[in-house]
């Protein structure tokens, strides 16, 4: 696996190229901002982000936790401040157009025809749109858990151990700058 320090240096479609890399995982750290692809999607990772507005240099920096730190799943992509986090990673895939849509277009007996899933169907099968499916983990003190601030965001982990290995699945759209926010907030 490759991993890369990125830094901002303009504005751009970070979610968007994020999205064209296939799965990849991000990660904030005291240290920085990081971003781990497979050894292959290196040179295409550096160029996609710069087209994105990102400097990304490869580095040698482990996405490991500390000891002694506790784990937590995220809720939702709320940056939080770095000072707070040993480690925050989120795993990032494009979503399947073909689940989406079928997705978007499933009616339901309590739900009836809504003509916004229907737009949005129409902008992922023209292109316009990407999905993302983003699953959040995350290192911190345990004094930093019991914050309210944090605990809005994050979920700990207290007996299921096994959960830190496979958080659930949540998803965004690349045009709602989501990903970018929390990489960058």
């Amino acid at each position: 696996m490759t991993v890369l320090s990125c830094e901002r240096v303009a504005d751009g479609d970070v979610d968007g190229a994020i999205a064209r890399l296939g799965g990849a995982t991000l990660a904030r750290m005291p240290e920085g901002r990081f971003v781990e692809v497979a050894d292959q999607r290196g040179e295409l990772a550096r160029r996609a982000l710069a087209y994105a507005g990102i400097r990304a240099t490869p580095t040698l920096t482990a996405l490991v936790p500390r000891p002694g730190s506790r784990a937590a799943l995220g809720r939702d992509l709320s940056p939080l401040p770095l000072a707070t986090v040993v480690l925050d990673l989120v795993h990032v895939r494009p979503l399947s157009l073909a689940a989406e849509t079928r997705r978007l277009l499933k009616r339901s007996p309590l739900r009836g025809a809504d003509s916004r899933r229907r737009l949005l169907c129409r902008d992922l099968l023209r292109g316009d749109e990407l999905a993302l499916g983003w699953r959040r983990r995350a290192w911190t003190s345990r004094e930093a858990l019991r914050s309210p601030d944090v605990r809005r965001v994050l979920r700990p982990i207290v007996f299921d151990v096994a959960a830190t290995g496979a958080p659930p699945e949540h998803r965004a759209l690349v045009r709602d700058g989501a990903v970018a926010r929390w990489l960058f907030g």
